[in-house]
């Protein structure tokens, strides 16, 4: 089956999409990330490989547009989930190609990927379904690592020593953005959280998810922590030889220094 034909004929009764007995058995063959929805986005099937790459299992007619807990794009920056490709290819009734993204699981990981969503149109050229087979891509593909997500590899991002040079007013700004990064960590937990409220998938699933969360919490706080402690033990230094300097000065400029 092509999955580039986006037509088939719904009311045919002999062939075609409405034919077919479930979207499982119209993806058997297919072994890769995939997935469909209806004609307004909302997932009514994925695949066991969707589910291994997205890290969870999305709850099927409440999740809409794709499965992905996070989409990012290639510059890092966040894309929401009515913008991502599906719900362009849905919304604006065509096939999107050669569009490549990066998505988040809930814990955190970071998965390079080249989606594929094309609108099922029926015999009339109405929109009735939406399918997406998801490509990763592997550190070797066209991928680059060139930003910083605000991940964990955002946090593995920062150097692992500070740079010689910094003066104190610099090391003030990195302290105010890692305290700034630190809240943002716990604000980001909390709506990750409120997003289940309206769970009603199976208890399991989202006792999986929630300690997904909470692992990618406690990493990016040890990852966070440890540079506060660098920034301050830096500060510190500056002050202190900030000090001496201030302390050399008085000596060489006080007359009561004079030798004889």
């Amino acid at each position: 089956m092509d999955l580039d034909d986006s037509k088939y004929a719904l009311d045919a009764p002999d062939h075609g999409w409405n034919d077919e007995r479930s979207p499982a058995e119209l993806f058997q063959r297919i072994t890769s990330p995939a997935y469909t929805t209806d004609a307004d986005g909302w997932l009514t099937y994925y695949n066991e490989a969707a589910a291994d790459l997205w890290g969870y299992r999305p709850e099927l007619g409440k999740t809409r547009w794709c499965g992905s807990w996070r989409i990012f794009t290639t510059e890092g920056a966040h894309l929401p989930l009515d913008q991502c490709p599906m719900a362009v290819a849905l919304k604006e009734g065509r096939a999107v190609r050669g569009v490549q993204a990066v998505l988040e699981r809930p814990d955190g990981t970071l998965i390079p990927f080249m989606p594929h969503p094309t609108p099922l149109r029926d015999a009339s050229g109405a929109i009735v379904a939406g399918s997406n087979v998801l490509l990763p891509l592997t550190a070797q593909g066209s991928v680059p690592p060139l930003f910083d997500y605000p991940g964990d590899d955002w946090t593995e991002a920062l150097p692992p020593d500070l740079p010689d040079g910094l003066e104190l007013d610099d090391l003030t700004g990195c302290l105010q953005r890692t305290l700034a990064a630190q809240a943002d960590v716990e604000f980001g937990f909390q709506i990750d959280c409120e997003r289940l409220e309206a769970w009603s998938g199976p208890e399991a699933e989202k006792e999986r998810i929630v300690r997904q969360l909470e692992s990618k919490r406690q990493r990016q706080r040890v990852l966070l922590n440890r540079r506060l402690d660098q920034l301050q033990q830096r500060a510190k230094r500056l002050m202190a030889e900030a000090q001496q300097g201030k302390a050399s000065a008085r000596m060489i400029v006080d007359p009561r220094n004079t030798l004889h």
